[in-house]
């Protein structure tokens, strides 16, 4: 069991050990990745992120890889320098990957899931198949929607997405009808 006091300890040592600058720069990116970064993107596979959106969290990344580098911004050192450095791909490339990796597990799941039975509509909808006759979109401006997001992440169309996905497949637990997803 945890006492208070202990967590206080604790915090107190993981702040002096994250700020002093004897620590290489590879222990400063292990620990950004552990405790920040791993935070900062839960669930981010689900997001929407608008341009703004994504700049913010790309410009904090940044921040925290001169952070740990000990390098300051009137230095004039280049961002593709700092990222060359650490090692570290942008926010938003690792958002995108995240993405694309649960539409892919989600395309290959069994057609009884109802997730897969979703993302199957979100498709079918996106090439202009409507689920009813009589349905109609509400008023207004659309807004943005993850399908949409996936398609600007990997410049083609969800359903071109959804037969690599299924093609890939999980040893014959999700089956391809080609009728169903052409592409228009």
């Amino acid at each position: 069991m945890i006492f208070p006091d202990d967590v206080i300890t604790a915090h107190i040592y993981a702040k002096d050990v994250v700020c002093t600058r004897p620590i290489t720069a590879m222990v400063g990116v292990v620990v950004y990745l552990a405790l920040v970064q791993s935070v900062l993107l839960y669930a981010s596979k689900t997001w929407t992120l608008t341009v703004a959106d994504s700049k913010t969290l790309d410009t904090f990344h940044m921040k925290c890889q001169r952070h740990i580098l000990g390098i300051s911004w009137h230095q004039f050192v280049r961002n593709e320098e700092i990222a060359a450095r650490t090692g570290l791909p942008s926010l938003s490339t690792t958002i995108c990957c995240r993405r694309s990796a649960i539409f892919r597990h989600l395309a290959r799941l069994s057609d009884e899931v109802q997730a897969h039975k979703v993302l199957h509509s979100c498709i079918r909808l996106s090439q202009g198949r409507l689920p009813d006759p009589t349905w109609k979109r509400r008023p207004g401006r659309p807004h943005g929607r993850w399908i949409d997001q996936l398609r600007r992440d990997n410049n083609r169309p969800p359903a071109d997405q959804w037969k690599l996905a299924i093609r890939r497949g999980h040893g014959g637990r999700a089956t391809l009808q080609s009728n169903d997803y052409t592409t228009t």
